[in-house]
Order: structure tokens, then C-alpha cells, then sequence
């Protein structure tokens, strides 16, 4: 009897190591499998800050598949030369990215003058009102309802139903002397959409 809950005991140990190994091959394969398709995102090698020796125009970002909406008066942002809200389409997915583009002199002053004027904009503590913001253009489009909030689903449901008052930017990029703010319903899609239309700008880009 001895001798069979000793054997019985070795089989079952031997279960729980198999099963073990199971499980931690199985978590293995999926994170290497999650980094493969993140490496596998349009312009994933793309630093949220890159290209400071670029220096763009409206016209590079339109031959690259941008569409402009509207055009922004830029007066009452110190050192910014343009600005404008526009979208990319993709064909494939069958769906728009909205985007707002603001350009500088040079990408010094994108980072040192213009970052400041940019994250009141973005993310769920945006300034979403012409009231409360710094910049009054483009406000309106700042905003979006429900769908891609981010903000969960009774803050959606509550706010948005009855103002769409919640933030479409969740995150900017600058490239060279533009600043790019990218639609997402949380940062990590906001900045993925932000590398998919940089990748685009980039020497090998599609």
C-alpha cells in the first residue's frame, strides 16, 4: 500500500510538471507571437520624437494619401506656420483616420514651443471646450462620441450620448518639424495610427 500512494504520488507530480510546461510554452509562443505582429505594424521602428532633420510641408503629407478638411488660423499659436485636420483612408480596412498636422520652423521648436500646445488636446483629461482651451481651432473636431473614446463604457455612454465630448487624440508624434495628432480610442491605437501614416513618409514607405 505503501508503495502505491508512493507511485501514485510520482505520476501526479509528474501531471503537474507536464501541465506546467504546457502552460509555459504556451505563454511562450503567445508573447513572441504578439512582438512579431507589433514589429509587423506599418513604421513600428518609428520614435515618437524622429527626423529632425526633415523639414515638411502640407503638400508631402497630401502626396502620401492625406486628405485635408480644413485649413487652422495659426495666429494665436506662438511659432506654428500651419496647421490642418485631415484624414487617411484605408482602402483595405475600409476605414478613415482622422489626424491633425501642425508645423514648425523646425522640429527645436516643434519640441520646445509646440509640445506644450499639444497635450491639452489629447488624451481623457483633453481641454475640449473653446471655452477652457488654449487654441480655439480645431476643438470641434478634437471631439468625437462614444465608439473610440477610451474612456470606458458608463463614461461613454453617460457623456457622449448627450455631448461627444471625449478626447479623439490619445497621442502626437513629431516628425521632423511637423507635429502630428493621431485618432485612437487609447493611446497604444493612437500611436500605431500615428506610425502607420509616418511609415509613409518614410524612404522606404508604401
Amino acid at each position: 500500500m505503501y508503495y502505491n500512494y508512493l507511485n501514485n504520488k510520482f505520476i501526479t507530480m509528474r501531471t503537474i510538471k507536464f501541465i506546467l510546461l504546457i502552460l509555459l510554452s504556451t505563454m511562450l509562443f503567445l508573447l513572441l507571437a504578439c512582438g512579431s505582429m507589433q514589429d509587423e505594424l506599418p513604421g513600428a521602428n518609428i520614435e515618437k520624437i524622429s527626423n529632425s532633420e526633415k523639414n515638411l510641408a502640407l503638400d508631402d503629407v497630401t502626396a502620401i494619401g492625406f486628405k485635408k478638411n480644413k485649413t487652422y488660423k495659426v495666429k494665436d499659436i506662438p511659432e506654428a506656420k500651419s496647421a490642418y485636420y485631415g484624414f487617411l483612408k484605408i482602402p483595405k480596412e475600409k476605414i478613415t483616420i482622422d489626424y491633425e498636422l501642425r508645423f514648425y520652423e523646425n522640429q527645436e521648436k516643434a519640441k520646445s514651443i509646440g509640445v506644450e500646445w499639444v497635450t491639452e488636446r489629447i488624451g481623457k483629461d483633453a481641454i475640449l471646450t473653446k471655452g477652457d482651451a488654449t487654441w480655439k481651432e480645431g476643438v470641434r473636431e478634437a471631439r468625437t462620441c462614444g465608439g473610440d473614446s477610451g474612456h470606458g463604457k458608463g463614461y461613454s455612454l453617460v457623456v457622449a450620448s448627450s455631448t461627444c465630448n471625449l478626447a479623439k487624440y490619445f497621442d502626437y508624434f513629431i516628425y521632423g518639424n511637423m507635429i502630428i495628432l493621431c485618432q485612437g480610442k487609447d493611446i497604444e491605437q493612437s500611436s500605431n495610427n500615428c506610425r502607420l501614416i509616418l511609415s509613409k513618409l518614410e524612404p522606404d514607405g508604401e
